[in-house]
């Protein structure tokens, strides 16, 4: 029996024919209504098992589930219209940027575009920046391999960028002594694998290492490639260093369409005009299958993957985790989930991140988070690390992860269209692999200019990004120097962090555009304390509006339509109109005056709350 009867007997069979598969142009298609979410899922993960096709196009509708529409940007021009640069990038995640980066180092013409307001916004600004062993990676698979790559180009990347990176080592805790055998055993595994230098480390000195961990677990593998980076560091500095190396680079940027004429993109339209670029190259992230579908090179379907992740206040952190910490009751156990297991792990920075919990969701831009995905991580990382409680958590966030159903990356030309090359599927070790998959990328765009010998090297290129002054690593002297040349390196904006004016300004200067509070916050850290900004926010905005020589109720938050301030306070107070006063005292008028204020009062109070979402923000990563 062929693959595609087998597969439609099992669709029959658990579905009673309201989903079919059929295959079209070497594509399996499925397509019915189903209405579980969690059914449309398994059907297009069951297709991609031993599937001998080159990909999986999920069209199952759920009833159930409502439409979401994507976030655009609130400009629309011609900034764009006309341009022919000879490489376009879509996305400004890592994966986008790295690419830039790399290909600066030829004579072309670069653009890259973003939808949203800033970089790292989605996915490479939402995850646990970890720079992976490869633990839970299959071998064989494109993720094993960019992860291995990646992994061992990462100290040099980073010393070229001035990121900081730092080799913290993971520790795979067990429970259950009876399984010390088999972790002697896994060591050849891990070799096999090509992860270097593992061990296993006993109890006690498990315990010395992280004091924290719950006394039960008995041992632990320890991998000591891993490390740790800060993801807004390395995307914002991948993008600066291709700026510096003459990529352009295109905020608010949406692509709506494509023409395709005889296998080739000819020409992209945004919101900002229209382009004929040479080559394409998708690094859309979540909305990766959606460009592909615009290129006409339709041959996979990402399904949103939504994690939550919990952030502690620093002065916590050493009682919690030293390194990163994962746990398993039993090895070699099959996961029920496709992604990595949660645990803790110490940043770069110095909190700690807690999680994750992980679910199969329709909405590609859903950050929210919810009481019940705290708890749960809460309850379940606690028995791991038992002085974790609600109390030490100062900030949680949730980040979408952009997943295929054949589960690996897609690193490769386009199957029906010429001029189009997929940086796709990409989820964690996403971060790791990203040096690596721009490398590669790169090398496929030199092959269609003609190779090495025809395509140009940039003579100027510059691999070495300037990284701005960060005080906290200096020295006395050092710093006592830094101040007297430029004095608002003193002048101390952010108390929880840290953070000066000077590296506010710094930041506003920088070659990437930084307009918002939140595009600081990602830049240097102010806001990202134990307050969570309720000090600094308004000295920010004041500092951000006479840089940029705004109005203060222009500056915004994130994106468009996210103005922080509503008005002058007095002016909203009395913003009723005159004649509402005659229904108060015959008299003096003063009744109907104070209840209109309490009335103004109520309605700013009730627009910041509306405005603030209520509760504790979770859309940026500490």
């Amino acid at each position: 029996m062929s693959y595609l009867s087998k597969l439609n007997k099992k669709l029959h069979k658990l579905y009673n024919g309201q989903v079919e598969a059929d295959i079209e142009d070497d594509v399996v298609i499925l397509t019915g209504e189903l209405e579980r979410y969690s059914d449309v899922v398994f059907v297009g993960h069951l297709a991609a098992f031993e599937n001998p096709c080159i990909g999986v196009v999920n069209d199952v509708v759920c009833t159930t589930v409502k439409s979401a529409n994507i976030r655009r940007p609130g400009v629309e021009d011609s900034r764009l219209q006309y341009e022919e640069p000879d490489v376009l990038i879509i996305g400004g995640g890592i994966i986008g940027c790295a690419i830039a980066r790399e290909l600066s180092r030829y004579r072309l013409n670069i653009l890259l575009v973003e939808k949203e307001h800033d970089l790292a916004t989605h996915a490479s600004g939402r995850n646990t920046a970890v720079v992976h062993a490869g633990v839970d990676l299959k071998k064989g698979t494109l993720r094993q391999k960019y992860c291995k790559q990646g992994r061992e180009m990462f100290p040099t990347i980073c010393n070229e960028l001035g990121v900081k990176y730092n080799k913290s080592g993971q520790f795979l805790c067990f429970s259950k002594l009876l399984w010390e055998p088999l972790m002697y055993l896994s060591l050849f595994y891990w070799k096999w694998m090509g992860i270097k230098n593992v061990r296993i480390i006993g109890r006690e000195e498990l315990h010395i290492r992280e004091p924290g961990l719950n006394p039960n677990i008995k041992s632990a593998l320890y991998f000591p490639d891993t490390a740790i980076v800060n993801p807004f560091d390395l995307t914002i500095a991948y993008a600066e260093n291709a700026v510096q190396n003459g990529v352009q680079i295109s905020f608010d940027t949406i692509v709506q369409s494509m023409t395709v004429e005889d296998g080739e993109i000819v020409s992209v339209k945004t919101n900002r005009g229209t382009m004929m670029p040479k080559i394409v190259i998708n690094a859309a992230g979540i909305f990766s299958d959606k460009i592909a579908e615009m290129a006409e090179d339709r041959f996979f379907t990402i399904h949103p993957r939504k994690s939550t992740l919990l952030v502690t206040d620093k002065k916590d952190t050493n009682s919690l985790v030293r390194s990163v910490i994962s746990h398993k009751k039993s090895i070699f156990k099959k996961k029920k989930k496709k992604s990595s297991d949660g645990g803790l792990v110490r940043t770069i920075d110095n909190n700690a991140l807690v999680g994750f919990d992980t679910i199969e969701t329709p909405y590609r831009e859903d950050f929210t988070t919810h009481s019940y995905n705290v708890d749960s991580i809460i309850t379940e990382q606690s028995k791991v690390v038992p002085d974790l409680t609600e109390d030490k958590i100062i900030n949680y966030f949730s980040g979408i992860q952009a997943p295929t159903y054949e589960e690996d990356f897609i690193i490769q030309h386009g199957h029906f269209t010429q001029n189009i090359i997929h940086a796709a599927g990409i989820q964690s070790p996403g971060i790791t692999a990203a040096p690596a998959i721009a490398t590669a990328i790169t090398d496929m765009v030199v092959h269609m200019f003609g190779g090495k010998n025809v395509l140009k090297q940039n003579e100027e290129f510059n691999p070495k990004r300037i990284a701005p002054p960060s005080p906290k690593s200096m020295t006395p002297n050092e710093l006592k120097d830094l101040i007297e040349r430029v004095p608002e390196y003193g002048l101390i904006v952010c108390p929880c962090e840290q953070i000066s004016k000077g590296e506010i300004l710094d930041a506003l200067r920088r070659n990437v555009r930084c307009n918002s509070i939140d595009g600081i916050k990602r830049r240097v850290r102010s806001g990202m304390g134990c307050c969570q900004g309720g000090h600094c926010t308004p000295l920010v905005l004041d500092i951000l509006a006479a840089e940029k020589r705004l109005n203060p109720q222009n500056v915004r938050k994130s994106g468009s339509k996210s103005e922080i301030l509503l008005g002058s306070t007095k002016a909203l107070l009395l913003k009723k109109d005159v004649s509402s006063f005659s229904h108060g005292d015959s008299k003096s008028g003063k009744g109907t005056e104070r209840r209109t204020r309490s009335s103004a009062i109520g309605e700013l109070a009730e627009a910041i709350k509306r405005q603030e979402g209520g509760g504790k923000s979770g859309n940026k990563q500490n």
